[in-house]
């Protein structure tokens, strides 16, 4: 029952927020977070998500996020108990191989809400093939929480398809 409530709440922010990010509201808050403590901490957990997704370590990728963890995606909810789980689903390498896919990049992020323990992020990201050629945008929604000192995506939705089966990519 948390879970559907927390997809049901997923989805009312992420529509609220797509408008905000169309509205042509910063591309990305991360490149001058000014004063704000949690903006910089939340920004500074984006980035090392996106670095470790792109160094293709599904052991080092499974460690940046929270567990259970959910993915909201081509029209499925995807769920992983454990770090072990998410990486052995998660080898960057398929999606690779699936397309031209070299690496991807925050195009933007916007942190929409926040406390203490928990920030809502907003966000777009491009991937890029091996001659940094973009080969598509998604918008997509992050819930981090701060769970023993630590940051984690806990939930992403986004409007990127799913490449394999539980795939969080």
């Amino acid at each position: 029952m948390k879970i559907r409530r927390l997809l049901a709440l997923a989805g009312v922010f992420f529509g609220v927020s797509t408008v905000a990010l169309a509205q042509g509201q910063p591309d990305d808050e991360c490149q001058n977070p000014g004063n704000d403590e949690l903006l910089k901490q939340g920004c500074a957990y984006l980035d090392e998500f996106m670095k470790a997704f792109n160094s293709r370590d599904a052991e080092a990728w499974s460690k940046t996020v929270h567990y259970p963890h959910i993915r909201i995606a081509g029209g499925q909810v995807q769920v992983w108990n454990t770090p072990e789980e998410y990486a052995q689903s998660n080898d960057a390498k398929q999606l690779a191989q699936a397309s031209t896919w070299a690496r991807s990049a925050w195009t933007s992020r916007k942190l929409v809400q926040k406390s203490d323990d928990k920030l809502h992020f907003v966000t777009r990201f491009t991937r890029y093939d091996a001659n940094d050629k973009p080969i598509l945008s998604a918008d997509s929604f992050y819930v981090i929480v701060k769970r023993d000192g630590r940051w984690g995506a806990l939930v992403r939705s986004s409007y990127v398809g799913i490449i394999g089966k539980k795939t969080a990519f």
